[in-house]
């Protein structure tokens, strides 16, 4: 009984802190803080040899790769090899990259040898960069090790991709030479749309400010300026994936904000169809309103759009676990956990496919885990 009262314990506030943290709307779902079409955030940090290496110094280079990346990632070695091969072949044309270490919070003597013996087994001619304290990790919002941002002139973010699936490479090359101007105007196009929307300055300026509300606990001041934000450009789905999740962060005093909630979701989903986190935000919405079969619909979308990211996962592993697929819903949760093992929300979530599972004592250990690294922030 005291095993059930832990998990009673955390259920009620991890799920909630889980859902926030994976609120804000994502480029190709790799990044919580960061939307496509915005300037990345600034950074600086030191390279192998202690030289600080500022992300500001390239503003006017036309092609910049930002891997996160670690040593205990297995896809972030791939990675980190792959995109030698690509500043090994266009960095003569212009292509720029950077490879940011998040190992670990803390990082030991042990851990920073073993960073210099994986970047120097791969010869890589990149900066790699030390992100100690993890706050560049966060600044981001990074989902899931590897992710990687492909920045345009400006360091404004083009596109993002999480997990390094095998089809990356191709994807990653084909925009590194759209943005250096090496494919023809008509090929580039028939390869890969460029579906980055750039919002409006009205809609960047309500949507940003609506995100720093909800961030501080605001979300009856954040959502009508959300609201502005998709009024002011209904192209646009980051304003309505956010406001979804605001409406749902007040739907515990109001449950009629679920079905604006929904609304919200269905209008970022037909503004922007590919977009992950719309399409889990709306399974979501389903979930909690006992549709079960319009949440899979949804989520296996979204999965099927981006095989790694985490939300997806864990809620298509809570759907499989209340089915009574036990060892599906616990290989999704493995996946998810691997992705991102230092991530609190992806414990939280993992927590409550334990718990449809019923399975207590997985759960509360979950939760407990995601509790004790949320502590680490």
């Amino acid at each position: 009984m005291r095993r059930v009262g832990t998990v009673g314990k955390f259920t009620a506030a991890l799920l909630v802190f889980a859902f926030g943290l994976y609120a804000a709307p994502k480029a190709a779902a790799a990044f919580r803080n960061v939307q496509a079409g915005t300037e990345a955030p600034a950074f600086k940090l030191a390279d192998l040899s202690g030289n600080e290496v500022s992300l500001d110094s390239f503003r006017g280079d036309n092609a910049v790769l930002v891997v996160f990346w670690a040593t205990w990632s297995s896809r972030s070695l791939d990675e980190l090899r792959d995109v030698q091969k690509l500043v090994a072949a266009f960095g003569p044309k212009g292509l720029k990259a950077v490879a940011v270490n998040v190992e670990h919070e803390h990082a030991t003597d042990d851990d920073l040898r073993m960073i210099k013996e994986k970047a120097a087994s791969l010869n890589l001619t990149y900066p790699v960069l030390l992100d100690k304290g993890l706050d560049t990790f966060r600044n981001y919002g990074v989902v899931a090790v590897p992710s990687t941002g492909v920045l345009a002139r400006g360091n404004v973010l083009r596109e993002a991709f999480n997990g390094y699936p095998s089809f990356v490479f191709l994807d990653l090359k084909a925009r590194v030479e759209e943005l250096l101007g090496l494919r023809p105007k008509e090929t580039a196009v028939a390869a890969k749309a460029d579906t980055s929307h750039k919002p409006t300055r009205p809609a960047l300026l309500n949507y940003n400010l609506g995100r720093r509300l909800f961030a501080f606990g605001m979300p009856d001041k954040a959502e009508p300026k959300l609201r502005s934000a998709a009024a002011a450009d209904p192209k646009w789905a980051a304003p309505n994936v956010l406001l979804g999740e605001v409406l749902l962060s007040r739907s515990g005093k109001d449950p009629g904000k679920v079905a604006e909630a929904r609304k919200a979701f269905e209008a970022a989903v037909a503004s922007e169809e590919g977009n992950v986190v719309a399409r889990t935000g709306l399974a979501r919405v389903y979930w909690l309103s006992g549709q079960g079969a319009d949440a899979e619909r949804e989520v296996d979308a979204a999965l099927k759009k981006s095989a790694t990211y985490p939300p997806a996962l864990l809620l298509k592993a809570s759907i499989l676990a209340r089915k009574g697929d036990v060892p599906g819903a616990e290989k999704l949760v493995r996946e998810a956990i691997e992705l991102n093992p230092r991530d609190p929300a992806t414990h939280a979530l993992a927590g409550r496919a334990y718990e449809e599972a019923k399975d207590l004592v997985k759960a509360a250990a979950m939760y407990r885990k995601a509790w004790e690294l949320n502590g680490e922030h």
